[in-house]
């Protein structure tokens, strides 16, 4: 089960905080919330992981394909953050 708590911090950054696991279902709301901001003109969005206890290997590939300019994906734990370097690198390849 995922939470996701929106934040509008300020006219140009909203952060997603996430608590608990990300599987393929809640992956959908996260990129149905990412989406909802994704269209504004110049806004950021952080995803903030700080919750996250748990990702698989499919759906963090997912999550990492999810990063671009204005999107950003901060406060990982060491596991999630060299979960997602990992799948990063092997889709480079």
């Amino acid at each position: 089960m995922l939470r996701i708590t929106e934040n509008n911090e300020n006219g140009k950054i909203v952060r997603l905080r996430l608590d608990g696991t990300v599987d393929s279902t809640s992956y959908a709301e996260l990129t149905a919330a990412c989406s909802r901001h994704q269209d504004s003109a110049g806004k950021i969005i952080l995803v903030d992981m700080a919750g996250v206890v748990f990702m698989n290997n499919e759906v963090a590939s997912k999550v990492a394909g999810l990063q671009r300019e204005r999107l950003r994906i901060i406060n990982c734990s060491p596991f999630i953050e060299t979960l997602l370097n990992t799948v990063e690198r092997s889709d480079e390849n």
